[in-house]
């Protein structure tokens, strides 16, 4: 009995040992997996917001939106004041005095409201500038995510077709073997070069493919042509969420814009009203005056000060009723365009939509298409490698286990490329942490 419970005394404690083993090794792993997930997430944000930073489209629309913003104080404001100063060449006598110099200060004010609604309509102009910032920026993000996949896909075809090649050099020399030892054919061997010609010269398609997307994307980030770029070998799965997000292209910024340029165009129009109205002035006049020196008179030599109002007569009516006539067709015609981008927005997500499902569903069908094919083209295989049978029908398996992982990568990248443009259609942010510029009023 004391043997048997130090026998299993030992059992157990190596049974631990080898679970704490297994564990520790799977929580390794599982650690390097996120880190590797991060990674390739780290990696397109850090491009994010390099594009973010450096793109001269981004900068230009930030730079208009803050030259925007500076019209809004302009707008508020008074026009300046007038200041007259008139000197006498010959006196004007008057009963207290000859008149040597007259100083004129005056002040027109525009008629009450109507610099309260020129600021309203410059910072709604503002706002629209701010919109179309971000929209570039919005539109940039999505090109860059959208290059990004792009490369990837062409890397993958790469990789695939680069080990395709490898797979039919390899079935060369099995079907060499067997034509030395009497169980294949010539045709057989032509067929394979054949096919290793075209495999050769579509990875050279690729790799000159690859080197044009590395520029395009190069240029998105405003660096040079010619810089280094590694391109990805891995993607993460981005889903979307279509229930939730389906009418949520009201909020993007093309929408709003036009909706801050119509309040713009209402301000207007009230500002328009109001120069119908009469503009008041304020002065004042500063008259020096000389003494006498002919007689004595009460007050000789007096200056003389005269407050003076005055208004506008806005006598010719015409042009302010065209005026107003001029803002009420721009009115209609920024409703006809939100009208008209609303129409244009649901299109393109209905599209979006519908890549997005297809391509989820092709992943799925291309990720049980390629293991069955596979399980297909190794026995096939070995029952080649044994009897020299059945040759055409594993290169033509072979040929199509090639397609298929072809299409997986296609439909990987596709989906992702369909969630950009379905967050793009949303205004949604991006799945990575982006650089923002807050609206200022």
């Amino acid at each position: 009995m004391p043997q048997k419970s130090k026998s299993a005394t030992r059992l157990t404690v190596k049974s631990i040992k080898m679970k704490t083993k297994i564990l520790l090794t799977t929580l390794h792993l599982l650690i390097l997996l996120l880190t590797f997930q991060q990674g390739k997430t780290q990696e397109l944000y850090e491009y994010l917001k390099e594009a973010g930073e450096n793109h001269p489209g981004i900068r230009a629309a930030y730079q208009e939106y803050y030259a925007a913003l500076e019209q809004v104080d302009q707008s508020g404001t008074l026009p300046d004041p007038k200041l007259s100063l008139g000197y006498f060449l010959s006196p004007v006598e008057t009963r207290l005095g000859p008149q040597r110099l007259k100083i004129s200060i005056s002040q027109m004010f525009p008629w009450f409201g109507t610099l309260k609604q020129k600021e309203k309509a410059a910072a709604e102009r503002a706002q629209v500038k701010y919109q179309e910032f971000l929209e570039k920026r919005n539109t940039v993000y999505k090109k860059v995510r959208i290059e990004w996949y792009n490369l990837y896909k062409t890397s993958k075809a790469i990789k695939i077709t680069r080990e395709n090649i490898e797979v039919l050099q390899s079935l060369k020399t099995l079907t060499r073997r067997n034509y030395e030892n009497n169980k294949g054919r010539m045709a057989e061997l032509l067929k394979i070069d054949v096919n290793i010609r075209e495999q050769k010269n579509t990875l050279k398609e690729l790799r000159e493919r690859l080197s044009a997307q590395k520029t395009d994307f190069n240029l998105l980030l405003n660096r040079s042509p010619g810089d280094s770029l590694k391109a990805p070998r891995q993607i993460r799965d981005n889903t979307f969420d279509i229930a939730a997000f389906r009418d949520s292209t009201r909020n993007h910024p093309e929408i709003i814009a036009l909706e801050n340029k119509e309040k713009a165009i209402k301000h207007q129009l009230e500002v328009n009203r109001k120069k119908g109205y009469p503009d008041i002035s304020l002065g004042l006049d500063y008259a020096v005056i000389d003494e006498r020196q002919d007689m004595q008179v009460n007050n000789s030599g007096r200056d003389v000060i005269m407050p003076m109002v005055g208004i506008s007569i806005p006598l010719y009516r015409k042009k302010y009723r065209a005026m107003e006539k001029q803002t009420q067709f721009r009115l209609e015609a920024v409703r006809s365009r939100q009208q008209e981008k609303n129409n244009q927005l649901s299109s393109s997500y209905r599209q979006a939509e519908k890549a997005y499902l297809d391509a989820r569903r092709n992943v799925d069908l291309y990720n049980e298409q390629v293991e069955q094919t596979q399980k297909i083209f190794r026995l096939l295989k070995t029952s080649y490698a044994s009897d020299g049978e059945s040759f055409f029908e594993l290169l033509r398996t072979r040929l199509m286990l090639l397609e298929y992982e072809l299409k997986l990568e296609k439909a990987r990248a596709g989906k992702n490329i369909a969630v950009a443009r379905l967050e793009y259609l949303t205004n949604r942010p991006a799945p990575y942490k982006t650089e923002q510029i807050q609206s200022k009023r």
